[in-house]
């Protein structure tokens, strides 16, 4: 099977990890993959602007421009809020193409209504949901929510995202991380990593963390967590030389986790806490998965598809209860046994969050759509 992968090819966002690990898990399982994709999200950060239309435009039609749709038997889809691949498939809608099966990444596609807002531009974004011949979901919820605006006739799977951090990688942490890491050689570990955005829900988190009665350190790491208007909070002193919060001590680390970092911090962690709130555009978590991949619990807030996500392998509380939150996060810490059975749960479940099981239900879905376009024509 010769599969077009289109998506995000550079940067440090989340697509580009995944995008990296899917295609080695659909070659490792013997399909031919090639790449398109741009190498930057459509912002000067000189200018601290957005592109302006014609310019993504003219590079997402200069994109298209390079490749031959027709030598591929399937275009593989991805996109979120800002990329210019959205774009792609309003383009070659009147070429001659493969069946193309998006991947749902994000619930909104938010750069033509809010960023460089352009009706025209937005409505072929979302019109081209429409043509697609299979969608791949991240969870129930992503389905269920698409499926309130656009029509899903046709194949889809629920398949959970996959861990991004690659087989056989390194733990391997930067001095910054490592002395984080450090503190919690004494007591357990509770980490979260990811871009800082108002819906994670670190105010929260650190309110939860009052309410904790025995020693635990709470790590949370990832670009921007050191800008208050990104962050919601100020976390200076966290950063600088952590705060203790209840008995808990938070430590903030704003700097991009590349895999061995991530391994490093998962290894370490007894448990992952995802404390967000509801977010339109948001269908999960990925992060999240790399946890689960390796046998860590995961505490996280009931919001998108964390609940099922997360199944038996954790523990869910409603979005911005400061004092559930503290309570769990109090068991999780002191009591031994209780996370120890977590554990066993998350190892039972950590081959579903694998490339090789995501790249592999894939497939069963491209293979699918391609006989369905084959017996129609």
């Amino acid at each position: 099977m010769r599969i077009l992968l289109i998506g995000p090819a550079g940067g440090e966002g989340s697509l580009p990890p995944y995008l990296n690990v899917l295609a080695t898990a659909l070659r490792d399982q013997g399909a031919k993959v090639e790449r398109l994709g741009s190498d930057e999200i459509p912002y000067d950060p000189v200018q601290s602007a957005f592109w302006p239309v014609e310019r993504i435009l003219e590079t997402a039609e200069q994109l298209l421009a390079t490749i031959d749709l027709t030598t591929y038997d399937l275009l593989s889809v991805h996109y979120g809020n800002l990329e210019i691949e959205q774009l792609l498939p309003s383009l070659w809608a009147q070429q001659e193409h493969p069946p193309a099966i998006y991947h749902v990444h994000s619930l909104d596609w938010t750069l033509f209504t809010t960023h460089v807002p352009d009706p025209h531009l937005r409505t072929l974004v979302d019109n081209a949901i429409d043509t697609m011949d299979g969608f791949v979901f991240f969870g129930e919820y992503g389905r269920t929510q698409l499926a309130r605006r656009h029509r899903l006739d046709v194949p889809s799977i629920v398949s959970w995202l996959p861990t991004t951090i690659p087989p056989h990688t390194r733990a391997n942490t930067t001095t910054e991380l490592q002395s984080a890491l450090a503190r919690a050689d004494q007591h357990p570990l509770a980490s979260l990593y990811g871009y800082a955005a108002p819906w994670k829900d670190i105010p929260t988190l650190t309110r939860a963390c009052v309410h904790t009665r025995y020693p635990g350190t709470v790590v949370v790491a990832g670009p921007f967590w050191d800008e208050p208007h990104q962050a919601g909070i100020d976390l200076s002193r966290e950063i600088r030389t952590g705060q203790n919060h209840g008995a808990t001590e938070v430590v903030v680390v704003p700097a991009y986790l590349v895999p061995g970092d991530r391994k490093a911090l998962v290894q370490k962690s007894a448990f992952g806490v995802f404390p967000y709130r509801e977010q339109p555009t948001f269908q999960g978590s990925g992060a999240i998965a790399d946890y689960l991949a390796h046998g860590i619990p995961v505490l996280a807030t009931d919001i998108a598809n964390m609940a099922e996500l997360i199944g038996d392998a954790g523990q869910i509380v409603r979005p911005g209860d400061d004092i559930a939150l503290g309570h769990a996060t109090n068991q999780l810490i002191s009591d031994t046994e209780h996370r120890n059975k977590l554990v066993h749960n998350a190892r039972r479940r950590s081959h579903l969050f694998t490339a090789s099981h995501h790249a592999a239900q894939c497939l069963q879905l491209y293979e699918k759509v391609i006989a369905n376009r084959t017996t129609t024509q």
